[in-house]
């Protein structure tokens, strides 16, 4: 089969089409993706699976296209939700469990990572300008930009609102990203010679928005080789898709339920990521994930808040940065009865 090098990346009005293309269309997208990504390769794919919700819905599409044999690869990094562990291990098909490793052949731990490098706070651009600057070999030139921009602007300098991170007494790393996450796919992919699909859609940030408008579904070439069926849904696509199939999902996010508006929701978590990662936490309205992991997983919270780096509890280095980790309420502060108070 061969791939036309314009197929590679989208136009503008192409990206914006797909974006905002029916349902059904993106569905029928998705599956020809699929098949595309299979027959190229001859076979030689898996998933990347998180047990999440995009990756699940994907799992569904891909046994209904291809069936049962393509592996759906579960990366354990020690840092999910223990309901999306035991979702994922109930996986139809094909399910092979990897695990990140030190260079060493030892299994690595965020414990470890986080004493080594440092909390994952803020950003991975902000945590990477903030290691650069704390521990990179450096020019003058380029650090002063980090820190304060050039003549050619202020794009790609460190914030002016988390400058304060360069001095504080623990570190702030992506680090963990990188070793727990990345690594053991990496080693996957050297390991079989597969390619990914990867359940990412385009809403989930702009970033990756950003991304798929420049590559489209399926990635050829390049650093990153991958197909990303589900590039232009939406989560509202992922929520009806899940619905219409009856496709079962981690408890940990609840019912799926309608708004006034025949928009899906779910009723518990929003999104699964990382349990103790606090890149975005700073932009989360109370309660946040932190302390609604206090209420709900809190074996989990307690060690989540005592892990250390540079002497600095990660609970005291979250509060440094704005992010609350406890409501007033469960900090025995205060409580307000608002219906009892006329």
């Amino acid at each position: 089969m061969y791939i036309l090098q314009d197929e590679l990346k989208l136009n503008e009005w192409q990206f914006s089409q797909r974006k905002y293309l029916p349902y059904e269309m993106k569905v029928k997208l998705a599956e020809t993706r699929i098949r595309e990504w299979y027959e190229n390769w001859y076979g030689d794919v898996y998933l990347s699976y998180s047990g999440g919700l995009d990756s699940t819905a994907l799992l569904y599409m891909i046994r209904m296209v291809l069936g049962d044999e393509i592996p759906a690869v579960f990366s354990n990094t020690g840092l999910e939700f223990p309901e999306i562990v035991r979702h994922a291990r109930r996986a139809s098909g094909n399910f092979v469990e990897i695990y990140p490793r030190w260079k060493s052949g030892k299994r690595a731990y965020f414990s470890e990572v986080v004493d080594k490098y440092g909390f994952p706070i803020a950003s991975k651009e902000t945590a990477s300008k903030v290691s650069k600057l704390r521990h990179g070999n450096l020019s003058d030139r380029y650090r002063n930009y980090l820190l304060y921009g050039d003549e050619r602007g202020k794009f790609g300098m460190l914030p002016k609102k988390w400058r304060f991170l360069v001095c504080m007494q623990c570190d702030i790393s992506p680090k963990c990203c990188d070793i727990l996450k990345k690594e053991p796919f990496t080693r996957y992919v050297k390991e079989t010679g597969r390619k990914p699909y990867i359940g990412i859609t385009q809403d989930e940030s702009f970033r990756r928005e950003h991304q798929y408008s420049k590559t489209g579904c399926n990635v050829y070439s390049g650093a990153l080789i991958k197909s990303q069926p589900l590039g232009s849904w939406t989560r509202a696509d992922v929520l009806r898709y899940i619905v219409e199939k009856d496709i079962e999902i981690s408890s940990v996010y609840g019912d799926i339920l309608q708004d006034e508006f025949g928009q899906y929701y779910t009723t518990g978590e929003q999104r699964t990521g990382c349990m103790f990662c606090g890149f975005g936490a700073h932009l989360e309205a109370e309660p946040n994930r932190f302390q609604r992991m206090l209420v709900t997983h809190p074996k989990h919270y307690k060690i989540c808040m005592n892990l250390t780096n540079n002497g600095v509890r990660y609970e005291e280095a979250l509060n440094a940065c704005g992010i609350p980790t406890k409501t007033w309420e469960q900090a025995g502060q205060l409580s307000l009865d608002l219906k009892n108070a006329a």
